[in-house]
């Protein structure tokens, strides 16, 4: 069996002319574009755009490398259009703005599309057989080339190519789903199993400004100076993970894509490219919550993260009570009451989307005892 090829390549900043550079040769390093990226395809680009976030705070795709890789496509012909769903109800016009997408969008000419028609597709874990809300416009393409942003999940521990997959499955329905499988464990694996239905044909990643601590919305920007890229996001995840000092079995989702197939997590089968992977391992970078969640026992989950308070807590400083916080909750934990937010503890199962959701930073996971 071939091994699969992953280029990271050392980008030291968002300049246009060095992205521009960079982004090639990491396509060029990953063996180039599938034969489904080619003159006359329709070609989704998904970037990560959680939430209504400035750049520099690196919770989003910046928009600099959305740029390089909508021209890398214009230069073989492919017809573009961009697009992401959100975590929580953003209005779209203030998403596409603050994050710099609708600007490039514009520049470049390429469409830009509201993730809000939906189909809907099967999924079975073996046990649970449902209907997955997806985008509807999926079936007018020829291929998605998934654009990540390199961060801290304090449910999945990080995020790249196969949780920015997620993003292709409609609104409120991303938070739906952590009523049916309720802790990191079980979300992780869904995510995974979910992923072979929603394979991207090509993954470049942005970890040039990546995130450490509790990502992917409240954690603290660092500096990477890393792009990485191919045709294999597990492959890519499996690489990309060790700038937190993860190995890919760590990482449950990741783990569960490659048991089943959807892509390679074993380092030997795996080819590094570029002078990239040099750096990865040079600095430890701060991991998120996640890892402490992930250690306590499946059945006790509830009642241990209860017992010591392990819950998301508002700062009212930062609040401005827009309420999509309360919108996301699938489980209603989150009410207003004398024009302030609260949380009803007992309801929580710590999915973590209100953090996620909020634009303004004002929720964080707490626990007394051990943060």
């Amino acid at each position: 069996m071939n091994k699969i090829p992953v280029a990271c390549t050392k980008c030291a900043s968002y300049d246009p002319e060095l992205l521009s550079l960079k982004v090639r040769e990491a396509i060029v390093l990953a063996g180039g574009f599938p034969k489904s990226i080619r003159k006359g395809a329709r070609v989704l680009l998904k970037p990560n755009i959680l939430s209504a976030r400035e750049p520099e705070n690196a919770v989003t795709t910046h928009p600099e490398v959305v740029r390089a890789v909508i021209r890398e496509l214009k230069h073989i012909g492919a017809h573009i259009t961009v697009g992401d769903s959100p975590a929580g109800l953003h209005p779209w016009d203030k998403l596409w703005n603050t994050t710099g997408i609708g600007k490039v969008c514009e520049e470049e000419g390429v469409q830009l599309i509201p993730f809000e028609n939906q189909k809907t597709i099967d999924f079975s874990d073996g046990k649970i057989n449902i209907k997955i809300p997806v985008l509807k416009e999926l079936d007018s393409f020829d291929a998605i080339v998934s654009i990540p942003k390199l961060k801290t999940h304090s449910l999945t521990k990080i995020t790249g190519s196969v949780k920015n997959s997620y993003g292709l499955v409609i609104g409120y329905a991303k938070s739906h789903f952590h009523s049916i499988y309720p802790s990191p464990k079980k979300m992780s694996s869904f995510i995974g199993r979910l992923y072979g239905l929603l394979k991207p044909d090509f993954v470049i990643m942005d970890a040039v400004l990546s995130m450490e601590g509790d990502g992917p919305n409240s954690g603290m920007p660092f500096r990477t100076g890393l792009l990485f890229a191919s045709c294999d996001g597990v492959a890519l995840d499996s690489c990309a993970c060790a700038v937190y000092g993860y190995k890919a079995d760590e990482i449950l989702h990741i783990k569960k894509a490659s048991e089943l197939g959807f892509g390679l997590s074993d380092m030997s089968m795996i080819d590094k490219k570029g002078e990239g992977f040099e750096e990865i391992g040079k600095v430890q970078y701060k991991r998120s919550k996640a890892d402490f969640l992930f250690k306590i026992p499946e059945k006790l989950f509830f009642i241990v993260t209860m017992a010591i308070k392990t819950r998301p807590k508002f700062d009212y400083d930062k609040c401005v009570k827009c309420g999509i916080c309360a919108r996301i909750c699938s489980q209603r934990a989150i009410y207003k009451r004398r024009e302030i937010y609260k949380l009803t503890s007992s309801k929580c199962i710590l999915c973590m989307c209100c953090i996620e959701s909020c634009p303004h930073k004002a929720l964080a996971l707490r626990t007394r005892l051990f943060f």
